[in-house]
């Protein structure tokens, strides 16, 4: 980065985060459960640790961020499992994703930070080879698909005695012509001795089926319609009977040894070919930068590895570790398809949150300085509100929309500093002064809404309903620490820049 460091400064940032933490676990555990509470604010905390650390320069601390990118949206699906079936499951989402939004822009500044997006589609595609592959690996493991599928083939290949004569010959047409392509790749694998090896004399053998002569396909298929034919399969069974030593044991050796030889041998000279396009595919994927691509992935291919080693680990001990029922294609993709499906669909809408204040300011919907910042505490300010109809006690609602609207003015204070002195400017008597005022005006504020709550709506208006009247007295609360908030603004954003 060259130049001012026009991120937020650090230490205001920090306790605009701070703030939101507090206000978000003060909401969370009003309505809902310690343990999804816990889990969600771990997990908004654990994406901006992983958005921090992508902007290191080193490799290591870049793998390090990625993991625990994917860990903190594999926390905020846990939060959103825990509380399944609750009332208070959005207020769960909402608060994990407004300490995230907040946090971020808090330690990166959420719109400039090019290295999230990156690793966000990174550690997705990482996770899709993945399903892939545990897709495949569970189709075998539950169907026998690779067994069933050579099985039949080498039942058909070797159905007829004439029939088995002519496959043999086709399959070691085949192998030659896997011979003529798996030479130049192993000739390439293995250093040169400067004298003529084994590969020398396999090169020799090999022969591609283009340069076999017309004669030799010819007579082959010549073989294939004798061998469609019944009577062509009659004689040549009379003639292998007639043969009294010799017959019987050629017909032996057709009847699955030699076949299973061959494919032995083409499995092996195939494996060699599809290690060296692997190879190649790998190397596109990687791009220019293979280890910075490595640890950018690195969380996807964390999760991979655990995923598919925890569930192979499970299955071998007798343990079944997801249930995932007997309809649909939950069965074809196994549990550790389910398992990555789902982190990527995790990953999926932590990224589409996380881009939201971008393209909300892109459209100039919110100050493209501080827009995580204004996202993030717009969603505590709302998920207060959607907690206050879940019963979320009076002072706690009052209390969190103010909070709301102080973490806002925090990190919006953090950036103008850092726009102005850079992020490591030393804002601490900045920041006390401007963040007592703020807090005085806004506990003001709150006085008045609590007094109007206490005292003021049951002496003009006695309620005969005291839930309609706490709701009511709620919303009076709301509006007016909203109105001092408003002109609490206008106030302190005479003399800002117009991008505050």
């Amino acid at each position: 980065m060259t130049g001012l460091d026009a991120r937020p400064v650090e230490s205001t940032a920090a306790l605009a985060g701070t703030l939101a933490v507090v206000v978000a676990l003060a909401v969370g555990l009003g309505v809902g459960s310690p343990l999804p509470v816990a889990t969600s604010v771990v997990g908004g905390l654990a994406v901006a640790g992983g958005a921090w650390a992508l902007d290191r320069e080193t490799n290591a601390r870049t793998a390090a961020g990625s993991v625990a990118l994917l860990a903190g949206s594999l926390c905020l699906g846990l939060a959103l499992y825990l509380g399944r079936g609750s009332y208070a499951l959005p207020v769960y989402a909402g608060i994990g994703v407004a300490v995230a939004l907040v946090a971020v822009d808090a330690t990166t500044g959420l719109v400039e930070s090019e290295s999230l997006g990156t690793a966000l589609r990174e550690n997705g595609n990482a996770l899709l080879v993945g399903i892939v592959i545990a897709v495949l690996l569970n189709l075998n493991a539950q169907f026998g698909v690779a067994t069933a599928f050579f099985g039949a083939l080498l039942a058909a290949a070797v159905a007829t005695p004439l029939g088995a004569f002519v496959t043999l010959q086709l399959a070691v047409l085949g192998v030659l012509g896997l011979l003529s392509r798996a030479v130049p790749v192993l000739t390439d694998w293995v250093p040169e001795t400067g004298s003529d090896g084994p590969l020398a004399t396999l090169d020799d053998v090999a022969v591609s089926p283009r340069a076999l002569p017309r004669a030799v396909w010819g007579v082959v298929g010549l073989e294939v319609l004798v061998a469609l034919s019944p009577v062509g399969r009659s004689l040549f069974a009379l003639l292998l009977d007639s043969v009294p030593v010799v017959g019987p044991l050629l017909e032996l050796a057709l009847g699955w040894p030699l076949h299973v030889l061959v494919g032995l041998v083409g499995a092996a000279l195939s494996a060699v070919l599809l290690a060296d396009a692997a190879q190649v595919w790998v190397v596109d994927w990687l791009g220019d930068d293979p280890a910075r691509t490595l640890a950018l992935q690195a969380g996807g291919l964390v999760a991979v590895a655990a995923t598919l080693v925890g569930t192979a680990v499970a299955s071998a001990l007798g343990v079944t570790p997801l249930s995932v029922g007997t309809a649909g294609v939950a069965p074809l993709v196994g549990p550790a398809g389910v398992v990555l499906g789902g982190a990527v669909s995790l990953l999926l809408l932590v990224g589409i949150a996380l881009q939201i204040p971008s393209v909300l300011s892109a459209y100039g919907l919110l100050p493209s300085s501080t827009a995580g910042f204004a996202a993030g505490s717009a969603l505590l300010f709302v998920t207060t509100l959607a907690a206050a109809e879940m019963g979320l006690a009076t002072p706690l609602v009052v209390l969190g929309v103010a909070g709301a609207i102080l973490v806002w003015d925090t990190g919006a204070h953090a950036r103008n500093i850092g726009d102005h002195l850079g992020r490591a400017a030393d804002s601490t008597d900045s920041q006390f002064v401007h963040v007592t005022g703020s807090a005085l005006v806004l506990a003001g504020g709150v006085g008045l809404a609590l007094a109007a709550r206490y005292l003021l709506v049951p002496v003009l208006a006695p309620p005969a309903d005291p839930t309609a009247a706490g709701r009511s007295a709620v919303a009076l609360g709301l509006v007016v620490v909203a109105v001092i908030a408003f002109g609490v603004a206008i106030t302190l954003r005479d003399g800002r820049p117009a991008g505050e």
